[in-house]
This record gives structure tokens, C-alpha cells and sequence, in this order.
């Protein structure tokens, strides 16, 4: 597994050094209103776009996944509960559910 990790792995980071030496010029980014601004290489840019993409694809994933990790957790609980009961019986704060005689 990890010889398929590193067959894909390093043919990706050729790619990513080969880019960064090809795009070495500078890029000057303007942070208007303010005066403030900075020379960067091309390479830079682009590699924290991909990084800002990825964060951000992250995180939308990880709240859009919220909702089952809840649902797991509350089954989790619901097992728990289930597995407790079976080895020592019912909870004590289990109601006991009343019973009707006929008429």
C-alpha cells in the first residue's frame, strides 16, 4: 500500500516542483484601499489557491457530513443504552408500564 502511495505521490510532487520552477517570477498582489501591497512568485499564488480551495472544500464537507455524525451518535446511545439493559436488566429509571385488569 504504501509502494501505490508513493507510485502516485511522487509523479504529483515532479509536477508541483517543475511548476514552481517554470512560474518563479513575480506577481504583485494590491490590497486596494490601502497602500498595502506584496510581490509574490506565481507559484505561490496558485499553491495557496489550491491549499484555500481545499480548506474550504474541507470544511463544507465536514459540516454537510453534521447531520449523520449526530445520527450516529444517538444510535451509538441507543446501543449502549440496549446493551446495558440486556446485561443488567432494566433501568431502575425506566417506568414500569401499568397493567389493566378486564372488566
Amino acid at each position: 500500500m504504501k509502494l501505490l502511495l508513493w507510485l502516485l505521490l511522487l509523479p504529483l510532487i515532479l509536477i508541483f516542483v517543475a511548476f514552481a520552477v517554470s512560474n518563479r517570477h513575480g506577481v504583485t498582489i494590491s490590497l486596494d484601499p490601502t497602500p498595502l501591497s506584496i510581490e509574490v512568485p506565481v507559484y505561490s499564488l496558485v499553491f495557496a489557491a489550491i491549499f484555500v480551495g481545499l480548506v474550504v472544500g474541507g470544511l463544507i464537507a465536514w459540516m454537510r457530513a453534521g447531520r449523520w455524525r449526530r445520527q450516529l451518535r444517538a444510535e451509538q446511545r441507543t446501543v449502549r443504552r440496549l446493551e446495558d439493559e440486556s446485561q443488567n436488566g432494566p433501568s431502575a429509571a425506566a417506568p414500569e408500564v401499568p397493567t389493566t385488569k378486564a372488566a
